[in-house]
C-alpha cells in the first residue's frame, strides 16, 4: 500500500502541475490535485521509512484520497466541455483517487481479517 500510495500521490501532484501549465497559469484550482497528492505520496514515503507508524500514515492518506475524490467526483457532471484539460483532469484525478480508495479498502479489510484470526 505504501508504494502504491506513493507512485499514485505523485501521480496526482504531477497531474495538477502539468493542468496548470496546460491551461496557461489561468486556473490555481487545477493544482488541486496536487495539493491533495502530495500529502498521500509523503504518507506512503514515511510508511515506507516508519513502518511501525503505518496504520497512522495510511488513514491520513485515505482521508484525502477521499476528499480528492468526492471533490472530483461531484465536479464531473457539471462539466461541459469534454475532452478539454479541465475535464480531462477531473477524471483522471478522479479515477485515480478511487483506485486509490480501493486498495485502502481492500487493505484494510485484510487487515481486519488477520487481525481476528
Amino acid at each position: 500500500m505504501a508504494k502504491l500510495s506513493f507512485i499514485l500521490g505523485s501521480a496526482l501532484a504531477v497531474l495538477g502541475v502539468l493542468s496548470y501549465v496546460i491551461a496557461g497559469f489561468e486556473s490555481p484550482t487545477a493544482l488541486i490535485p496536487t495539493f491533495l497528492g502530495l500529502p498521500i505520496a509523503v504518507c506512503g514515503k514515511l510508511t515506507l521509512k516508519k513502518p511501525e507508524k503505518a496504520v497512522i500514515f495510511m488513514h491520513i492518506a485515505v482521508l484525502f484520497a477521499a476528499i480528492l475524490f468526492l471533490g472530483s467526483a461531484s465536479r464531473i457532471p457539471t462539466l461541459e466541455e469534454f475532452g478539454s484539460i479541465k475535464s480531462v483532469s477531473i477524471w483522471v484525478a478522479a479515477i485515480l483517487s478511487f483506485i486509490l480508495l480501493g486498495a485502502f479498502v481492500q487493505s484494510f479489510l485484510k487487515a481486519r481479517q488477520a487481525k481476528k484470526a
